[in-house]
């Protein structure tokens, strides 16, 4: 892999080269994944983490107020924090609550 990546690529276009560097400098975090299996492989869950946000600009176009923004974000956070950890999301919101 090290020696792939190392090889020299200055034949081909300058953006490339520019591409390859910064593989190079990121490279020990890139390939995580191939030898610690606990690391997903793709980013679905960060992209799952935002679909509801999403869904919700798509129905209603916006949201009201900014307070509105804010509760939305801090509850889909609390709620998908609990559930990622194996939480219920209903326990997670009385605790807080509770503070």
């Amino acid at each position: 892999m090290k020696k792939l990546l190392g090889e020299s690529l200055t034949h081909l276009d300058d953006e490339f080269e520019k591409f390859n560097k910064g593989i190079l400098k990121v490279q020990e975090y890139l390939f995580t994944f191939l030898s610690d299996l606990r690391v997903p492989y793709d980013n679905n869950a960060s992209e799952r983490g935002v679909r509801k946000i999403k869904i919700k600009q798509k129905v209603s176009g916006c949201f009201r107020t900014n307070d509105g923004a804010d509760y939305f974000a801090k509850l889909h956070s609390i709620t998908e924090t609990a559930m990622k950890n194996g939480n219920s999301k209903f326990k997670a919101i009385l605790a807080v609550v509770r503070q």
